[in-house]
């Protein structure tokens, strides 16, 4: 038996694109809208990006469906830190990383200039928005951001040790081809590549 997953959600009024994490790796898919009728499907085999529109019979080449497949992410993936009061970090998966404001972090892995302290550490943070992390520290006068980096969750706001978990997504990403009409209620079946005992 294949491993397989079902998902449904209504889109928003206009639909857009979403990640479906289904925790293995995507071997078929098929959407169906619920509201207005129409089906999508996609294969191993088919073009990323692609998907087939069942009841047209086209294949649409572009915004359809993509599997994604990080290997790990346990952290935030910085791609800017600044020298400011407070001291900001731009990164990946700051959401799906579970951060919030009064949470411990520990930066690591990031190369800047060593002219002053080192951005690496720990810090509180005081606020977070989709792709911002902003500390409760003064790093107007630490090193300069070059490269790199993570932020990781050492304890949460409580101050209760925050456990290492895998956030990577497994799964696949639905392009615009692919979601359906605006405001529909959808359905997906995806089926994994290994069979499950």
């Amino acid at each position: 038996m294949a491993q397989i997953k079902s998902f449904s959600w209504t889109n928003p009024n206009p639909a857009v694109a979403r990640n479906l994490d289904v925790g293995f790796t995507v071997a078929e898919i098929t959407i169906v809208d619920t509201t207005n009728g129409g089906s999508w499907y996609w294969a191993t085999g088919m073009t990323a990006g692609t998907v087939l529109d069942v009841d047209a019979g086209t294949i649409a080449g572009a915004n359809g469906v993509t599997p994604v497949a990080q290997s790990s992410v346990f952290g935030a993936s910085i791609s800017g830190f600044t020298n400011a009061n407070p001291g900001v970090i731009t990164a990946s998966n700051v959401t799906a990383c579970g951060f919030a404001a009064g949470d411990t972090i520990k930066v690591v892995g990031v190369a800047d200039d060593a002219t002053a302290t080192t951005l690496n550490g720990t810090y509180t943070v005081a606020s977070v928005t989709g792709t911002t992390i902003t500390t409760a520290t003064n790093t107007a006068a630490y090193s300069v951001y070059v490269s790199g980096g993570y932020a990781v969750r050492v304890t949460d706001s409580t101050g209760a040790p925050v456990e290492m978990d895998n956030k990577a997504i497994r799964g696949v990403t639905l392009g615009t081809s692919a979601v359906g009409a605006n405001a529909a209620a959808m359905v997906a079946i995806v089926k994994g590549q290994n069979c499950v005992v």
